[in-house]
Formats: structure tokens, sequence, C-alpha cells
């Protein structure tokens, strides 16, 4: 957007008006619009930027109310210089839990006989990894009425899987009972 912001200030004529406010009309290759020229006084650097800033305020303002936002408090806003950047994170879990999406990824459809869809579920347990996965069971048009099942997928710790048993089916659009 900021882009477009500056393209227009850039297209827009440089030329002040009787009010010592910007002209609002298109420029030409020379920088005025029709009714102005090099002879009238013009919008400088700064003003063009302040201006523009203006105007993204305006704008911000203007999408706000049309989006029924509302402008957060002051200890709603997080000051990035507060934020902990150094937390710590367990990188050996995080390739742990990449792993055993790669092998469900790549098992589920051969493993269950159906076209592998989603994971979406994958947690350690006592034994390895529980994943849970959704495969297609019936292709329809819409693809809203497809039929979906979801199966649980039991993996050791070394993600080798162990066995896997299905847990419902719905219809793609039935969302209501994940609500």
């Amino acid at each position: 957007m900021a882009e477009a912001d500056t393209k227009q200030s850039a297209d827009q004529c440089q030329a002040l008006t009787e009010n010592d406010e910007r002209c609002s009309r298109p420029a030409r290759d020379d920088g005025f619009c029709y009714q102005h020229d090099e002879s009238d006084p013009t919008v400088s650097d700064s003003q063009a930027v302040e201006d523009e800033q203006a105007q993204d305020e305006s704008d911000a303002e203007s999408q706000s109310r049309e989006l029924g936002t509302v402008d957060m408090t002051d200890e709603e806003k997080t000051d990035p210089e507060s934020v902990d950047a150094d937390v710590d994170t367990d990188h050996d879990e995080i390739a742990g839990v990449l792993a055993v999406r790669r092998t469900v990824q790549s098992t589920a459809g051969e493993l269950i006989g159906r076209e592998f869809d989603a994971v979406s579920e994958i947690t350690p347990t006592d034994d390895g990894w529980r994943a849970i996965v959704e495969v297609v069971e019936r292709r329809a048009v819409p693809d809203t009425q497809d039929i979906v099942g979801r199966y649980e997928i039991e993996l050791d710790e070394n993600a080798t899987v162990h066995g896997y048993r299905r847990l419902d089916r719905y219809r793609r659009g039935d969302t209501a009972q994940f609500e």
C-alpha cells in the first residue's frame, strides 16, 4: 500500500491551491496538472511526506471504521522491546514432531488405503506419538460433500507406525461438531 501511496503522490500535481493545500488533480510528465505550471507555488518534499502520512492515517481510520475495529488500549499493545526473544525452545522435540509428521504424511494414504487429506493433530504419548489424520473416503461434487474419515495413527519414539483406527467420519462441510 505504501508503494501505491508513493506512486499516487508522484502522479499528483505538485502545485498548491489557493487554500495552500496540494492540488488533487493528476499530474502530467512535468509534475503539474493541466491547470498549473512551474510558475505556481509547489509542495516541498517535507510537505509532500506530511501529506502522505496524513493520508495514510486517514485511510487507516477509514478502514478501521469500515471493519468495525476498535483502537487498542496501551495495555493491549505489546512493546517489541519487552518481548523475551531468548525463549528456550526444545529443538529436538520440534524435530521429533516434524519427523512424525513426515512419516504420517508419506504413509497415511497407503496405510489406510484412501487419499490423504491432512494431519490435524500430533501429540506425544508415553509410548511414542499419536497422530490424527484425515483421509477422503468418498469424493463428491461439490467438495463440501466429500466424506472425510478421521484416523488415529500410533507411532513409537522412532516414528515407526504400530497401528491405526478410524475415529469417525463426517462431511467436509459439516463443521458444527468441531466448533
